[in-house]
């Protein structure tokens, strides 16, 4: 799989395909399998107050419900994360390794290894759709309904397609930005936007014309699995249009820019610098650089963009949930009084008060979010093993107990920062809307997702002695995905006490309305620790050479 350009990326994407894959068929088969439950208990009359969050179609069936609790936003959302992270990284990432240097040296046009990596991309994207229709089939089969796979196919090629255009929009975006952090979060951006057009557009039908100037507009026209719902085939042409403008758009500027430059270097400064010139120059801001100076600081700044875009997304989130509740919360109080199903549905909230409302919505996916982006920020521990920076770095006199320090001790300071703004946002939000909301139960809840932050971090350093950047971060994204499912599942699977335990989020609990637990987060905390200490032992002792 070495011989070709688009094999070889392909064959870096396949963890990263059966991770998602799976995972998200598995929440797939879940929604179908509790449909009907959820159904009696006339859980349409809460989402019939959700008009901000998708179209509300056939909501009384269970391909209705499936749309819109998972085809709407969520799962396209979601999976958007993946998508822009490998756009952003398609090209930029070879430039951050300087492999890009290696293979253009070879008689290789530089449109053609784009278009072979965009090629092993969009293969990327038809698995995991493969592997998502073949779940909506398993799903339909065990609700009992008829089972249709071509609708399966198209609603999953529907889900593709959204997922490649916002992948070509981090590719175009990376063209003009250095680093592929930083195109990454400017299309994270682009995509709260695009829901923020058709969520208002939705709601506020003086702002209709704002859902024309969203994706999420064109792409929830078709909704596959719904009979009823014709297919509109002009919508589906604009959104393939899109992504080959953004494609073409894309190529041409990586075609014509400098490598390690942006788009826009040679219009802004009229001419060409001669390449001794420019590395003079790179050489000289690098002297004088503060943060070139320890590589915790190196860290910290390398991922700014990420901290500045995931912290921002997770606040609007946070505050959109929080003015909601009082508007809301007289119908889930109607909806779940002498309703134990639908208490089921919300994990045993009492979503009757302010504070289990906020731990149905806001605490039941935040620590996820926040265990994601600690996952990220470790990740570029593992991927400078691979890359072997860190060799350069440890033929100068440095200790390998100091290095991975620094890093760990980067990526925890910069975990503090989320949960910090978050708890601080919920207070002022609370007294601006006047709500009453426990402020020793909300700090439990926001900082209690710390450990969870710091036990995957610490997994992740050390996989990372032993094994390569993907299989590392796939097995704790496998493992990020279970413990989510357990615990999201559990009050309608009823799994053993034994195997719920397994999951972090499940010793996370909810203390937003229990207030801190004090034993669940020192075991979390202790096995940071334990498994902390082995990262840094294993790495002492291993060989980079081996390991590569």
């Amino acid at each position: 799989m070495l011989r070709t350009i688009w094999l070889k990326t392909l064959r870096e994407y396949w963890i990263a395909v059966l991770c998602w894959g799976l995972g998200l068929g598995l929440l797939i088969y879940a929604m179908y399998a509790t449909a009907q439950d959820a159904l009696s208990a006339g859980v349409t009359q809460i989402y019939q107050s959700f008009s901000f969050y998708g179209d509300q179609v056939a909501l009384n069936t269970i391909p209705g419900y499936v749309t819109f609790r998972v085809f709407g936003t969520t799962l396209p959302a979601f999976l958007a994360i993946w998508a822009i992270l490998a756009g952003a990284r398609l090209v930029r990432g070879d430039e951050e390794r300087g492999t890009l240097d290696v293979l253009l040296s070879q008689p290789l046009a530089r449109i053609r290894l784009l278009l072979e990596k965009l090629l092993a991309l969009i293969l990327a994207i038809l698995v995991m759709m493969l592997i998502i229709s073949l779940f909506i089939l398993l799903g339909q089969l065990s609700a009992k309904q008829a089972a249709d796979y071509p609708r399966a196919l198209l609603t999953a090629l529907n889900v593709g397609l959204f997922e490649l255009i916002f992948a070509s929009i981090a590719l175009l975006i990376s063209q003009f930005v250095r680093w592929r952090g930083a195109a990454a979060g400017w299309t994270a951006a682009i995509l709260v936007i695009m829901f923020l057009f058709d969520s208002v557009g939705r709601v506020q039908h003086d702002f209709d014309w704002l859902r024309h100037l969203s994706i999420f507009y064109y792409y929830n026209v078709n909704k596959p699995l719904i009979p009823s719902v014709a297919a509109n085939w002009g919508a589906v042409m604009l959104l393939v249009l899109l992504a080959v403008v953004l494609i073409v758009a894309g190529a041409l500027l990586f075609a014509r820019r400098d490598l390690g430059g942006v788009a826009l270097q040679l219009a802004l400064n009229g001419q060409r610098q001669p390449a001794t010139v420019e590395r003079a120059r790179a050489l000289a801001r690098a002297a004088g650089d503060p943060f070139l100076r320890s590589l915790g600081l190196r860290t910290l700044r390398a991922q700014f963009t990420a901290l500045f875009w995931w912290t921002v997304i997770t606040l609007f989130f946070v505050e959109f949930l929080t003015a909601l509740i009082p508007s809301l919360l007289d119908i889930f109080r109607k909806a779940v009084e002498g309703n134990a199903v639908m208490s089921q549905l919300f994990s045993g909230y009492n979503v009757a008060t302010n504070q289990g409302f906020l731990g149905a919505t806001v605490f039941a996916f935040v620590p996820v979010a926040l265990t994601i982006f600690a996952l990220t920020l470790a990740h570029s521990w593992s991927r400078d093993l691979d890359n072997q920076r860190l060799e350069i770095i440890l033929s100068m006199p440095q200790s390998r107990l100091r290095l991975l320090a620094e890093h760990a001790s980067a990526v925890i300071l910069a975990s503090l920062i989320p949960p910090l703004l978050i708890w601080l946002s919920l207070l002022l939000t609370a007294s601006i809307i006047n709500l009453r909301i426990d402020v020793g139960d909300t700090a439990a809840a926001c900082f209690s997702m710390l450990p969870l932050e710091w036990l995957t971090a610490a997994l992740v350093y050390l996989l990372a002695t032993r094994l390569s950047s993907g299989l590392t971060t796939g097995l704790v994204s496998v493992f990020l995905a279970l413990s989510f499912l357990m615990e999201f599942l559990q009050p309608m699977l009823k799994l053993p006490e034994w195997l719920i335990n397994l999951s972090i989020f499940h010793l996370y609990g909810s203390p937003i309305t229990e207030g801190m637990r004090w034993g669940p987060t020192l075991t979390v905390l202790g096995l940071t620790l334990v498994v902390g200490l082995a990262a840094l032992l294993h790495f002492r002792q291993s060989s980079l050479v081996a390991r590569a």
